[in-house]
């Protein structure tokens, strides 16, 4: 067992308290969340390489807000410093966090299926 228990990268708290504690209601929005958030994070990836700041803050933004819909904190916060980014034109920045959000996703894609599986 680890020293150090990982932060989880879903707020369970917001999660249950959005879907009344329906667990397969949960395990339905968090599979939509990241299909979503896959199609938004290339677009916004997209939208970097062609250094389209309106492109980009739509898609970040649309990271941050369904982040928050379902509690993925971690996320939420990396998307607002996407937005913040393409607002300002800071391309070098904007292209660091795409893999901080790949892994962010990958971490929840993790917590789905450890926490919402059988």
């Amino acid at each position: 067992m680890p020293d150090q228990i990982p932060e989880q990268p879903i707020n369970l708290k917001h999660l249950s308290s959005i879907s009344d504690a329906d667990r397969e209601f949960e395990r339905d929005l968090l599979e939509v969340y990241l299909e979503d958030s896959y199609s938004h994070l290339e677009l916004a990836r997209q939208a970097i390489a062609a250094k389209e700041s309106n492109g980009l803050g739509r898609e970040a933004h649309h990271l941050k807000g369904a982040s928050g819909n379902v509690g993925a904190d971690t996320m939420q916060a990396l998307s607002k410093e996407l937005e913040l980014a393409g607002k300002t034109g800071n391309w070098a920045a904007a292209l660091e966090l795409i893999p901080q959000l790949e892994q962010g996703l990958s971490e929840v894609a993790k917590f789905l299926a450890s926490h919402y599986s059988g």
